[in-house]
């Protein structure tokens, strides 16, 4: 559990990093990692988006920048949980006893 811990977390990290300082390469796909889960927030009517300057994208709202993170994580986990179980193999890593 410890080993799915820190993958998760630095999974979140290199995250995090790549939205607040995303390298030029993959600028595209950081936006559409923040944009994205907001426009299907959005439309099921979440006010996930601040207010926009005219002719401008609107930035996430505070209660965007949480559903994304929220978001982010539960994929992250998800990855973590599953190779953690492809990992283990077909045993599933514990036997259970029938009495």
């Amino acid at each position: 559990m410890r080993l799915r811990l820190v993958l998760w977390g630095s999974l979140l990290t290199l995250q995090v990093l790549a939205t607040a300082f995303p390298p030029e390469a993959i600028a595209p796909a950081v936006a559409g990692s923040v944009y994205l889960p907001l426009m299907a927030l959005r439309a099921v009517g979440l006010p996930v988006f601040g207010r926009a300057e005219s002719g401008g994208w609107p930035g996430p709202s505070p209660l965007g920048w949480i559903l994304v993170a929220t978001f982010w994580a539960a994929v992250w986990w998800g990855v973590v949980s599953l190779a953690g179980r492809l990992a283990r193999g077909p045993s599933g890593g514990s036997e259970s006893k029938s009495a």
